[in-house]
């Protein structure tokens, strides 16, 4: 990720005061026992649009409250008009903007939260339902379910009953089979294939494996992305972290993270079925349609901005991630 800093006005503001989730807090963090209070601001700049095109689309993914977090703030502030609206398949909220000519030679937008940020063992979302379930059981995009991934599925759940013991053997098997490695290029994608030949790559990678391996399984899984604030005062975050969910009856969504698990192996049950209060989440799923739908294809992840001109993918994006610590807060 490139960063940046600039100045100039802003002359959209949108504020929203997003009312909260009514939740306990789960189980006590590895790092901050308590809910965080935090000022998180994502950054980005687009520059050298060529002149000559008829349509620039810039989506934006928006943090909202969800059962890990509370979204108490948020103010959109941008260069030039725009929309907010939610995906059809995951409700992600989503930032819009449409240009056409003359066009501006960059476009600016800022979001400011004010989010306070929960410890999480079993979410409180509710079950998927029969309409739900094709997204979290079946092969979509690069989170694939082949031959390969079938064997090692079954030999990682023989013998275990239990979702909750399947998944575990699942999770453990993915941490024994890859190792956080970006060395060689290709990593991020979350490409379940390159991970089963190369046995190595970043979160991405890992949660991909993970959650084609409990797919082939017959068990509910999703992709999380957004950020970990650190335990500092405040500063920039470097890049995104992400996540997987498995669905278990009576028990609900419980979070995994096998690649934190992976470094600090001396955690790997608490990041099976838990994460710490430091995590902002900004979108859910993989292979996402947008709204308004984009044109050339499912986006894989949906982090940083996806920017279209004439529907043709456009990078010239520049993000930066700042944060604030606010103050602690003892749980409820």
């Amino acid at each position: 990720m490139r960063t940046v800093k600039w100045g100039g006005s802003l002359v959209i503001v949108t504020v929203v005061a997003i009312g909260v989730v009514s939740r306990a807090t789960g189980s006590a963090s590895v790092a901050a026992p308590h809910p965080r209070e935090v000022l998180f601001t994502y950054q980005t700049r687009i520059s050298q649009l060529p002149q000559q095109a008829g349509q620039v689309d810039v989506w934006v993914p928006l943090a909202k409250t969800t059962v890990e977090q509370e979204v108490l703030h948020r103010e959109v502030r941008a260069s030039v008009p725009y929309t907010i609206g939610q995906d059809p398949e995951y409700d992600n909220d989503i930032l819009h903007l449409a240009l056409t000519p003359p066009l501006p030679p960059t476009v600016e937008v800022s979001i400011d939260y004010r989010a306070r940020l929960l410890s999480d063992t079993v979410t409180a979302d509710s079950a998927p339902t029969a309409d739900e379930l094709p997204l979290h059981l079946e092969p979509r995009g690069l989170v694939i379910i082949d031959d390969e991934v079938r064997a090692r599925a079954q030999q990682a759940t023989h013998g275990r009953t239990t979702v909750r013991e399947r998944a575990r053997g699942i999770y453990d098997t993915v941490i024994q089979q890859v190792k956080y490695d970006k060395h060689v290029p290709g990593w991020g994608r979350g490409d379940t294939r390159r991970v089963c030949l190369l046995g190595a790559g970043n979160c991405t990678d890992f949660h991909s494996l993970f959650i084609s391996m409990a797919r082939a399984s017959h068990i509910p899984a999703r992709f999380k992305i957004g950020v970990v604030v650190p335990q500092e005062a405040s500063g920039t975050i470097p890049g995104y972290h992400c996540w997987a969910e498995f669905y278990a009856q009576g028990q609900g969504w419980v979070p995994v993270d096998a690649s934190e698990a992976w470094k600090h192996p001396e955690l790997a049950d608490y990041y099976f079925g838990a994460h710490e209060a430091g995590r902002l989440l900004l979108s859910v799923g993989r292979d996402l349609q947008l709204i308004p739908r984009q044109r050339n294809g499912p986006i894989n992840i949906f982090f940083y901005p996806y920017v279209e001109i004439d529907g043709v993918v456009f990078d010239q994006v520049e993000t930066q991630l700042l944060f604030q610590e606010l103050k602690h807060k003892e749980a409820a």
